[in-house]
C-alpha cells in the first residue's frame, strides 16, 4: 500500500483559497471555524431518522457497564474482563467470552476489542502480549503477534477494516513507527503496515485541569459510504481514505489546533440525506457535574453549504437534546445506523418529572433498576 500523502504546505494553500467563506458542497474541501458563531437550526430527531427502542435482558451472569458495538445480529457489551453477546432483535443474552487468566488461550489485560460478525471473530488486544481471537461462545481461535511499543490512542481505536485487516489508531513509545497515526494489522499473521498523516506536534488527548483528569472521546476512523474518514487530532485536516488507498483531504479546521492554548477538538462527520453533522469538544472540567468536556453540535446543509449550530430535539423526551456526529455511529461502524445509550437512572428521573411520552415512556415504565439501559437505535433517512 502506498497512499498518497499531501504536504502540509499544499493543505495550507487550499485553506487560504477557501478561507473567505465558511461553506462548500459535500464533495469539496470543507473549511470549518471551531470558534465560529453560527445561527441555531432546530430539528426533530424523527425528521432525520427512524427510531427504535430496545432494552437488554440482564441477570447476575449478564451484567455489563459499557457497549462495545452493535452489529447486524448482536449487541456486544463488556463487564470488566468479560464480553457479553445479546440478541439484536430480542435483547436476550446469547453467549459470553470469559477467558481471563494467564494460561494458553486466555487474556490477562484486555485493553481494547472489536467484533467481526462475518466470521464470528472477537479481536482482543491483550496488551502488550498479543491480539487474541475468539468466537462469541468463548472458543479460542488464534493469536496474532503485537508490537508492545504501540498503544491504542483511546477506547475506540480498533476497527474491523475489511476481511483481511484491522485498522488501529496508535501512539508509539518509539521505534520506526514513532510518527505513525494508523496501523493496518493482518488478521492472519499480525503483520503491521503504517499509514502516516502529517502533523507538526502531537496533541495529547488526555487533559489535566486542576485535580481533574479527562480523556477525550475520539473518533479516529468513521465509515462514510465505502470510504473511511480518518482523523489524526494533531492535524488540522480530516482525510477520506478510499478502497483504492487514496488519502484525500475533505475537512480543514481553523484555527490550527497547534496554535490553540485551550484546545477545541473537531470530529469528522455523520452524513444523512440533507446534512453533515459535526461536533466539537472543549476541555472544561466541571467537578460537581463530573463532566470533562463541553460538547457542541453543528450541521452543514449539503445543498447550500451553510453551517448551523444544532438543536436536535426528541419528541418523546421533553428538553432532551441529541448531539449528532461520529459518536452516534461509532458503536455500529455503520453510516446508516446509529445507537445512543440512555441510562435507566436518567430515564427514571425524567419520567418522574413527566418529561417522557409515547414508546419511550412505555419502555421506561418496565425498567426494574438503575443498572439498565435503553438503547435508542437510529436509522438515518
Amino acid at each position: 500500500m502506498k497512499p498518497h500523502i499531501l504536504t502540509t504546505s499544499f493543505i495550507l494553500l487550499l485553506c487560504l483559497l477557501l478561507s473567505s467563506c465558511n461553506k462548500g458542497a459535500s464533495n469539496d474541501l470543507i473549511v470549518f471555524d471551531v470558534n465560529g458563531n453560527f445561527p441555531v437550526k432546530t430539528l426533530d430527531i424523527r425528521d432525520i431518522a427512524d427510531i427504535e427502542y430496545l432494552t437488554l435482558e440482564i441477570d447476575d451472569d449478564y451484567l455489563f457497564y459499557g457497549l462495545v458495538s452493535m452489529t447486524d445480529s448482536f449487541f456486544v457489551c463488556k463487564n470488566r474482563d468479560e464480553f457479553l453477546f445479546f440478541s439484536r432483535t430480542t435483547g436476550k443474552p446469547v453467549s459470553k467470552v470469559s477467558r481471563r487468566g494467564n494460561g494458553p488461550g486466555e487474556y490477562n489485560l484486555p485493553v481494547i476489542s472489536v467484533y467481526s460478525e462475518a466470521k464470528d471473530e472477537l479481536f482482543i488486544l491483550d496488551y502488550p502480549v498479543a491480539i487474541k481471537v475468539y468466537g462469541r461462545d468463548g472458543t479460542f481461535k488464534r493469536e496474532l503477534p503485537f508490537n508492545g511499543d504501540l498503544y491504542p490512542n483511546g477506547t475506540n481505536a480498533l476497527y474491523d477494516y475489511d476481511e483481511e485487516r484491522l485498522l488501529f489508531n496508535v501512539f508509539s513509545f518509539g521505534g520506526h513507527m514513532q510518527d505513525t497515526s494508523f496501523i493496518f494489522i493482518s488478521k492472519h499473521d499480525g503483520s503491521p503496515e503504517g499509514l502516516r498523516i502529517p502533523y507538526k506536534e502531537r496533541v495529547d488527548l488526555i487533559f489535566v485541569q486542576g485535580a481533574g483528569v479527562t480523556i477525550a472521546e475520539a473518533y479516529f476512523a468513521v465509515r462514510n459510504g465505502k470510504d473511511y474518514l480518518l482523523t489524526e487530532y494533531s492535524s488540522d485536516t480530516v482525510y477520506r481514505f478510499t478502497p483504492e488507498h487514496e488519502l484525500i483531504p475533505v475537512l480543514v479546521r481553523t484555527p490550527s489546533i497547534q496554535k490553540m492554548e485551550a484546545k477545541v477538538l473537531l470530529h469528522s462527520w455523520l452524513e444523512t440525506g440533507k446534512y453533515l453533522f459535526f461536533s466539537t469538544e472543549k476541555p472544561d472540567w466541571d467537578r460537581n457535574a463530573s463532566k470533562g468536556f463541553q460538547t457542541k453540535g453543528y450541521l452543514m446543509e449539503k445543498r447550500s453549504g451553510e453551517f448551523f449550530q444544532t438543536n436536535v430535539r426528541m419528541d418523546d423526551y421533553k428538553g432532551r437534546e441529541v448531539i449528532l456526529g461520529p459518536s452516534v455511529i461509532d458503536k455500529t461502524r455503520n453510516p446508516q445506523t446509529g445507537v445512543i445509550a440512555l441510562s435507566a437512572s436518567e430515564l427514571h428521573a425524567a419520567n418522574a418529572e413527566n418529561k417522557l411520552s409515547g414508546r419511550l415512556k412505555e419502555v421506561t415504565d418496565r425498567l426494574t433498576g438503575d443498572d439498565e439501559y435503553v438503547f435508542m437505535i437510529l436509522r438515518f433517512k
